[in-house]
């Protein structure tokens, strides 16, 4: 029976070897043998070594990616925390070994192929505006809150220090720099406040209703009063008109709260529909497990042992 091999299996077992060996130390015929077949099949998929690790550097992303979604699947701080307490406990769990999927071929090869720095790049563009979408649609569902956070600044923040993070538990091999980056993550977002979200949301809505219904303080001029007190204004004239005028304002300011709203709603839509396409065609997408971060952690113990029995 004539083996099945497929474009993506190669991209996983070629992943996991890039990870543990490097990817100037892995040799085709490493590939051929962690595939366990014949060296034609290889290039029936890829014309070059290098052309499968822009395929591999796309794996990683699309997988940190699915996994972000998976685990943030609403609007929720604390599953972005979640997120990250995820992503370290993989590296914890493989005893500190590895470190960064796409911070270990960054610092091998971005000072030697300018093109595949420029992939690593646009890799992490792609993670920065996934991050930054979430980030921005707080910010407008909790202003009084996130008002002050600026998106796309805090994203490439995270991004760095998630990266700055797993290489200090990658050579520490203790997992202290973990604390330290929720201290800054809890600090940024607030979480220190024992605030939920719905809270928020709930004391929002109350404080709009309160505005509504509360009694408006209008400071009338003097030179108006002084008519009022000589009987040349009639009283009853003068607070009707502050009825018509304190209904005109507040229908005013409800409009003025609707148009602000919906251009933020239109700058959210406008972010979400960046062309990712000039990073990424779609039809990148592998089949990935969403359960965990990323398949090169996946039986990682196991797969080291068979380089080191390979070598």
């Amino acid at each position: 029976m004539t083996k099945e091999y497929n474009k993506n299996f190669i991209i996983q077992q070629s992943a996991k070897l890039f990870y543990y060996k490097g990817y100037k130390n892995t040799e085709l015929t490493d590939i051929f043998k962690a595939c366990e077949m014949p060296n034609d099949i290889f290039y029936k998929f890829f014309s070059s070594k290098e052309e499968l690790l822009i395929a591999v550097i796309k794996y990683h992303t699309e997988n940190l990616i699915n996994f972000f979604n998976s685990n943030v699947d609403d609007l929720s701080i604390h599953k972005f925390h979640y997120f990250f307490e995820k992503y370290f406990e993989n590296i914890v769990n493989n005893k500190f070994h590895g470190g960064s999927p796409l911070g270990n071929l960054a610092l091998e090869l971005a000072d030697l192929k300018n093109n595949i720095r420029e992939e690593l790049v646009k890799s992490y563009k792609k993670i920065e505006l996934r991050f930054s979408f979430f980030i921005t649609t707080l910010k407008y569902s909790f202003p009084e809150k996130y008002d002050d956070i600026v998106p796309e600044t805090t994203a490439r923040l995270l991004i760095a220090l998630l990266e700055g993070t797993i290489l200090m538990l990658k050579t520490e091999k203790e997992s202290s720099a973990i604390n330290d980056f929720f201290i800054f993550f809890d600090n940024l977002f607030q979480l220190n406040n024992d605030t939920d979200e719905q809270l928020e949301s709930e004391e929002t809505v109350s404080e709009s209703e309160k505005m509504i219904s509360s009694d408006v303080t209008i400071n009338i001029p003097d030179s108006i009063e002084n008519e009022i007190a000589g009987g040349e204004i009639d009283g009853a004239a003068i607070n009707e008109a502050h009825n018509i005028d304190v209904s005109q304002s507040i229908s005013d300011d409800i409009s003025e709260e609707d148009n602000i709203q919906n251009e933020e709603i239109d700058e959210i839509k406008s972010f979400a529909n960046f062309k990712t396409d000039d990073y990424y065609n779609d039809s990148m997408y592998y089949d990935v497990d969403s359960d965990s971060l990323i398949n090169v952690f996946d039986d990682l113990e196991n797969s080291k042992n068979k380089i080191e029995d390979n070598e």
